[in-house]
């Protein structure tokens, strides 16, 4: 018994210290293990040394998958006439099983570069087995692994495709592309290493490995003006120490080749739960002494405190012991939590008013529209007798919003327009430029909403920009297309004070499960107009069913009230579906900005916590000469609930989306207010989600 617990704090200690390699993947310092961090997992990873820089950006929506994005400048290869400025960058993808048994191996399988120029092109199965202190890895590579030392494919039993790689796949188009044509193909090598965790010492490692590459092909491929000083080999082992600072921050240090320094940091962070704790529920509450059992006073003492403890009151009604009241806020994600904490502020206030109820049933409205009807077991809010949130679970009714809340008979005077408003810094960036991994700056951007009734509302966002290193760049990529999107970089640096967003929006339900949404305004950076949306939404199914339209006219570069001569209509028919384990994928057809016609498939994972990460692909009828580099539209992003990273529960999330290029083709609209988004919460599986 003392040695399986031994054993079992020994491996969660060594996975939580895994480090990353130079391409920002969970390995030793050149080579790949079979380790991955946890799902929910972002990091991101910069490696220098004499040969290049390198910066990793690194998701893991699930706890056998990793996907990475590279940003690559070697010192040597030449853009543009100057040395130094060639800059690359490309996917890489790793799956991993698990052992369900301690003296079993984890075992990956992993592709590098599989859409890109082939500068790091390369694939590899590789096992990796835990020992006491220690991690001991072995594994076979194909493509770039291959140096000096190779043999024959041992995969060349399956089929004789397997013996040679061609040089160059017959699927690259114009880049981006997957060379599955080229995948485990032509000679093998073998790689490995070890990682020896120091017990003394809480979070210092010592790693050596087997290093097989050749640097003048590896991350080179023999190209002219590749520096033989730079890259030559003297020794085929690398060595290196890791050390993990708290929970977030990695640092390395290496030699490789028997000749190069090589340093690497790396700062991530897991999002399945809560990265600070939440304080126990202690509503603000203003109790009189109240034994009258009038309606209305009562309804004034509900309103007070819900509306004390942002949970605002919108209606109320009591009939037959049965509260029936309907809320808003944006404090909370969660559904359940919010209408529990309402229900149980509104218990309260009822005992204390000697009001009798057996059943509390809570909506939440936003933009007008009743979400949802939670309806609990009034004693099931007592607090005092710590219900099991399982009791909850079997007791609480669950359904989709009816708008019943208008036939409510409280209903507190709103002196409309509300005005809300607010100014904050805002970090601006842009990612997906040639010549250089990032460019940013900071704003200050004031957020205004004016509702003029519930559900007509007027968004809007007006940024003056601080500082940012946008004149830095080149002009857009040259594209043949209409430049609805390469034409980004002189909106970016046109004007230092410009409307982001000024957008009018009505939203309603014509019928249950059924939203809807006219909108009309300046949507985004560079197009205005009108248009709308329908979305289809039943509570008891795992899909969901919207149609958008909008006619848009190009803005001008200062993006104030100017605009070009481009219009055009866009439009898209989306289906949904959530699978088991969070997983969501969507698909959507229709026309985009350019005017080109297809579809983006998009596959997400939300967690626990909220966190989701996703990747998508769109295609069109653009070929890929036209499209131009990339060959068509890809990427991946991630979604943060911001609440994760506060003592207090906030509802705002931040988002992160990373395409490898700019490009016009497969360019959708971005506007606000997106009803997948604006009506979560309505059905039966966001709540098992919640519980």
């Amino acid at each position: 018994m003392y040695a399986s617990f031994t054993n079992a704090y020994n491996n969660s200690y060594i996975n939580s210290n895994s480090s990353f390699n130079s391409l920002g993947q969970v390995g030793l310092i050149q080579t790949p293990t079979a380790d991955s961090k946890k799902d929910g997992t972002i990091a991101l990873t910069f490696n220098r040394n004499d040969i290049w820089k390198l910066g990793t950006l690194t998701v893991s929506p699930f706890n056998w998958l990793e996907a990475s994005y590279f940003y690559y400048r070697p010192a040597d290869l030449v853009w543009n006439g100057t040395p130094g400025y060639y800059l690359d960058k490309g996917f890489n993808v790793k799956f991993k099983y698990k052992s369900t048994k301690n003296y079993l191996p984890n075992i990956a399988i992993g592709l590098d570069d599989f859409a890109g120029t082939g500068y790091f092109t390369k694939e590899y199965i590789v096992a990796t087995q835990e020992i006491k202190n220690m991690k001991i890895s072995f594994g076979m590579g194909w493509g770039k692994f291959v140096g000096a030392n190779s043999f024959d494919n041992p995969l060349s039993f399956l089929h004789k495709n397997f013996d040679t790689r061609p040089s160059v796949s017959s699927n690259y188009d114009e880049g981006g592309t997957p060379s599955y044509d080229k995948w485990f193909r032509g000679n093998a090598t073998i790689f490995g290493g070890a990682e020896y965790f120091f017990p003394s010492i809480k979070g210092l490692s010592i790693k050596a490995e087997y290093d097989p590459f050749d640097y003048i092909d590896f991350s080179a491929s023999n190209r002219p003006g590749a520096s033989f000083n730079l890259r030559k080999k003297d020794l085929d082992i690398n060595v290196g120490l890791n050390y993990t600072l708290g929970e977030f921050i990695t640092i390395g240090a290496s030699y490789i080749k028997g000749n190069t320094f090589n340093i690497s940091f790396n700062i991530g962070a897991t999002f399945d739960k809560n990265l600070r704790s939440k304080p126990k529920f202690d509503p603000n509450l203003e109790i009189r002494n109240n034994k009258s059992k009038s309606e209305i006073t009562f309804y004034e003492d509900l309103l007070k405190n819900l509306n004390n403890n942002n949970l605002l009151l919108q209606t109320a009604s009591i009939s037959d012991k049965k509260l029936d009241i309907s809320i808003s806020t944006s404090q909370y994600r969660n559904a359940l939590l919010s209408s529990s904490y309402a229900g149980t502020i509104a218990y309260k206030v009822a005992k204390n008013s000697d009001i009798d109820i057996n059943q509390v049933k809570i909506s939440h409205i936003n933009a007008g529209i009743e979400l949802n009807n939670i309806t609990y077991i009034a004693n099931h809010l007592d607090e005092t007798k710590k219900t099991h949130i399982e009791i909850k679970k079997r007791y609480t009714k669950l359904d989709s919003g009816n708008n019943s809340y208008k036939e409510h008979k409280f209903k507190p005077n709103v002196n409309f327009p509300i005005i809300f408003s607010s100014v904050s810094p805002m970090l601006v960036n842009h990612i997906g430029n040639p010549e250089k991994f990032y460019f940013g700056g900071i704003d200050i951007q004031h957020t205004s909403e004016i509702q003029f009734k519930r559900n007509l509302i007027l968004s809007g966002k007006v940024n003056y920009s601080l500082f940012n290193n946008f004149q830095e760049t080149i002009s857009g990529p040259g594209s043949d297309m209409e430049h609805v999107r390469t034409d980004k970089v002189q909106y970016l640096t046109d004007s230092n004070l410009y409307i982001k967003r000024l957008q009018l929006d009505y939203i309603w339900s014509p019928r249950k499960n059924i939203y809807a949404k006219l909108s009309g305004g300046i949507f985004e950076d560079m197009f205005t107009g009108i248009g709308g949306q329908v979305l289809f939404r039943p509570f008891n199914s795992n899909f969901n069913i919207s149609i958008d339209s909008f006619f848009v006219q190009q803005r001008a570069y200062d993006r104030k009230f100017g605009l070009k001569d481009y219009k055009t209509t866009t439009g898209h028919i989306n289906f949904g579906y959530l699978f088991p384990m969070g997983i969501e994928s969507n698909i959507s057809f229709g026309r985009y900005l350019a005017k080109d016609d297809g579809y983006t498939f998009d596959l997400s994972r939300r967690t626990s916590s909220g966190f989701r990460a996703g990747v998508y692909f769109t295609r069109t009828n653009v070929s890929a000469e036209l499209f131009g580099e990339g060959s068509f539209d890809k990427g991946f992003y991630f979604q943060v609930p911001m609440d994760l990273f506060s003592k207090d529960y906030v509802g705002n999330y931040t988002n992160f989306k990373l395409s490898p290029l700019t490009r016009d083709g497969g360019a959708k609209l971005e506007y606000d207010k997106d009803l997948r988004g604006l009506m979560y919460n309505t059905s039966l599986s966001d709540f098992m989600h919640s519980w």
